[in-house]
């Protein structure tokens, strides 16, 4: 007979192997939705922006005033500066005002390419 304690470890490397493990960010968001199902990638950088209007830039907490400077730093520090693209993580309730400061900002900075992550409608958030 089998001890438990192996069908456990057993039970427990199966899902550590075969389990979908993603990184997570920093706070938890709900996107807006979208009608649209394209899937982009490779992104030199995440921006998130929280319901209370908290920025934060690669899973760390930023403030406003801080956010040129860092877009410009991560411009300054690419081999393409024309190739870096952000992604922008809001959440749903963020009013729209606040969302095209944010993209304002990052057009001053020099930032081309942004993208807006988005839910796909009918489709729930993990968690």
């Amino acid at each position: 007979m089998i001890p438990l304690i192996n069908v456990v470890f057993l039970m427990l490397a199966f899902f550590m192997i075969l389990g979908q493990i993603e990184r997570s960010d920093a706070v938890r968001l709900d996107p807006p939705d979208s009608l649209s199902l394209e899937v982009q990638g490779d992104y030199s950088a995440t921006l998130l922006i929280t319901a209370q209007q908290s920025l934060y830039l690669n899973d760390r907490p930023l403030r406003r005033e801080q956010l040129a400077g860092e877009i410009r730093r991560i411009l300054e520090a690419a081999a393409d500066p024309q190739s870096v693209r952000v992604l922008v993580k809001a959440d749903a309730t963020l009013p729209a005002t606040e969302l095209r400061l944010v993209l304002a900002r990052l057009r001053t900075a020099g930032l081309l390419r942004v993208s807006l992550a988005t839910e796909a409608l009918g489709v729930a958030s993990p968690g």
